[in-house]
């Protein structure tokens, strides 16, 4: 019975979920049925399309669309505040418009504009072109009567045209505009100076000039001048100021003059007489470590003026030569006279003449040079050198045989080969206006002209009176027989003051005899007492230095053929020497007649022993030895002969 009733409850446990079970599905069911047939929908997931992802738009102000689809509702926001979005919220496929701001920048910008839906977003880029503005020209430039000229503006922005308002006598149209356009500019008539004025076009964040030029009026005075030295502001000035300006044009070709007016800072203006140079010198020094200020007044023969702008400079304490001052480079220490040299420049400017610059460092190179070579350095003492300025318009000399022309001081001129020439009337003039120097004085005055020319040649120029103008290049060739130094030790220390003749024989008068003309020339100059160093004998016991050949301590001297010009019918008493190729070494007869010429000079007495006790250098120095070696007739281009003038 017990089990039976187990049984029985077990049973009915089972029966009991059983129902439980299809209770539940059924329910399940019923609720499946139910929502069938209620009509209740589940949401799409969210979809966007764009028509663009991306809008270049122009750099001035406007608009633009984008179209979309989208499955459901949608926002816009852009990332810029010149973007701007209308609508800016919907639902369903739609359309939106962008508006934008110019973009006053001359570069390009973007921004970007976000479309959400739900979750999702979608970007739009926005490029906004740069502004840019440009002419086709930069500068117009009128008559001096009014008249209207035109230039073009291309440009993708808007612009505005602006004339200065202090600038009455411009104007434009049209003043302002967008994008490409031409510009009229009309101008009144310029009654005085020419006038410049810069009309500014403004666009963006940018302004761009453009400059107006009109011609000087009729009638009108003279342009302004331009100052050139002292530079403005300089400092350290010399206190002999070389004043400097360029010419003013005159429109109506009237004759222009101009005055200097100069001052202290806080001083009157001092003005120079009236001149019609564009240079101008003071006549006595400036103060030292003294601020000054100058300018320019150019007037024309109707009395019209202008000034050029002022200038200012400070001085230190340099100074220079004065046109013609002369200085003392060395005084004598023996002899009751003394032997004089002159030293004057040819194609120095006044800036060359600073005390201690070029003319000076020039000078004391061909002073030290002249004095480097026996018998003029033992007999150094005897001597007194002068040095003297001659300011020259321009640097360097007349080069006739290249068409080069030079404003100088003396008229150097190069005539070509190695032949000079100068303008002695001024030269002796000049000479003249050392204390003392008259045309006696000239006559035993040896005057050095320096030509600041880099160049080989050089001449000297002697007159039957005794007067002798030495011209020396200041040559830096390679060679050292052509270099300044040699050319003034033969030019000046062997023609001028030694009186020597040349012993080298010219290409063209190789293998020949003495001319009759040579011969002529060399005659008269024995009479005068030149050209000691050549003789027309080969006769040992006849010649005129056998004294030497004489002697066992002069074993050099002989007699060898071929002299002044010609290898047959001269002779010269040594096989080198300066008058040959330059070298620095004179042979012993033109020792001899340099220490002649001294003592007589000096006032004092010569004697052959006399010589012979003070000539310690009877052969070349290694110098002149090193010289030599490199000396080759066939290529050596020698010295011009010496010119002589009655």
């Amino acid at each position: 019975m017990g089990d039976y009733i187990t049984i029985t409850r077990r049973l009915k446990k089972v029966i009991s979920r059983f129902f439980k079970i299809n209770t539940i599905i059924l329910g399940l069911i019923c609720g499946l049925v139910v929502l069938s047939t209620s009509g209740c929908k589940i949401e799409p997931a969210a979809e966007i399309n764009l028509s663009s992802s991306n809008i270049v738009i122009p750099n001035t102000s406007g608009s633009d669309r984008i179209s979309f689809t989208c499955n459901g509702k949608w926002t816009v926001t852009a990332t810029k505040a010149w973007l701007t979005i209308e609508p800016s919220f919907g639902k369903g496929d739609g359309e939106i418009v962008i508006k934008y701001d110019d973009n006053s920048l001359v570069e390009e910008r973007s921004g970007e504009i976000i479309l959400s839906s739900g979750a999702l977003s979608k970007t739009v880029t926005i490029i906004q072109s740069k502004s840019s503005l440009d002419f086709d020209k930069y500068s117009l430039s009128f008559p001096r009567d009014s008249s209207t000229l035109r230039f073009y503006i291309l440009s993708n922005t808007t612009w505005q045209v602006t004339v200065p308002p202090e600038i009455n006598w411009i104007s434009v149209s049209p003043a302002s505009g967008n994008l490409n356009m031409h510009i009229d500019v009309t101008v009144d008539p310029n009654p005085g100076f020419l006038r410049e004025a810069d009309i500014v076009v403004k666009y963006a964040q940018i302004e761009k000039k453009l400059k107006i030029i009109q011609q000087r009026g009729i009638n009108g005075p003279p342009e302004q001048t331009v100052l050139k030295s002292p530079t403005n502001n300089s400092s350290d000035e010399n206190r002999l100021p070389v004043f400097r300006w360029s010419e003013a044009i005159d429109y109506d070709n009237d004759e222009v003059t101009y005055n200097l007016e100069y001052s202290s800072i806080n001083g009157d203006w001092i003005s120079s007489e009236t001149i019609q140079d564009t240079l101008y010198l003071l006549s006595s020094y400036l103060d030292q470590n003294t601020s000054y200020r100058w300018r320019v007044k150019a007037t024309d023969n109707t009395g019209n003026w202008s000034y050029s702008e002022t200038y200012y400079f400070s001085t230190g304490t340099k100074k220079r030569y004065f046109d013609g001052e002369y200085r003392v480079a060395q005084t004598n220490s023996e002899g009751y006279y003394p032997s004089e040299i002159l030293f004057i420049g040819d194609g120095y400017i006044p800036e060359d003449y600073d005390e201690g610059g070029k003319f000076d460092m020039d000078v004391n190179e061909g002073i030290e040079a002249f004095f480097g070579v026996e018998p003029y350095k033992t007999c150094r003492n005897y001597f007194k050198i002068y040095k003297q300025a001659g300011y020259s318009r321009e640097q360097g000399a007349t080069q006739t045989d290249k068409n080069i022309i030079k404003n100088t001081k003396f008229g150097v001129a190069f005539q070509g080969g190695t032949s000079m020439s100068s303008d002695y009337n001024t030269v002796f003039n000049h000479a003249k206006l050392i204390p003392g120097v008259d045309n006696v004085k000239l006559q035993d005055l040896l005057i050095v002209i320096v030509v600041n020319e880099n160049r080989y040649a050089g001449t000297c120029w002697t007159w039957t009176d005794g007067k002798s103008i030495a011209i020396v290049p200041v040559s830096r060739h390679s060679n050292t027989s052509s270099t300044y130094g040699a050319i003034l030790v033969h030019e000046a220390g062997g023609h001028g003051f030694g009186r020597l003749a040349d012993e080298y024989v010219s290409a063209s008068n190789v293998g020949h005899a003495i001319s009759s003309e040579r011969l002529k020339q060399l005659q008269e100059s024995f009479a005068r007492n030149y050209s000691a160093n050549v003789d027309l004998t080969g006769d040992p016991t006849m010649v005129k230095w056998s004294k030497f050949i004489l002697r066992s301590d002069y074993s050099r001297v002989k007699t060898y053929e071929g002299a002044y010009y010609f290898s047959y019918g001269v002779w010269r008493s040594e096989i080198t020497s300066c008058m040959i190729s330059n070298i620095l070494y004179f042979n012993a007869p033109s020792r001899e007649a340099i220490f002649r010429r001294i003592m007589a000079k000096a006032g004092e007495e010569y004697t052959l022993e006399k010589f012979v006790d003070q000539d310690k250098v009877r052969e070349p120095p290694f110098g002149a030895v090193i010289m030599q070696k490199s000396f080759n007739p066939l290529t050596f281009v020698p010295l011009a002969p010496p010119v002589m003038m009655k």
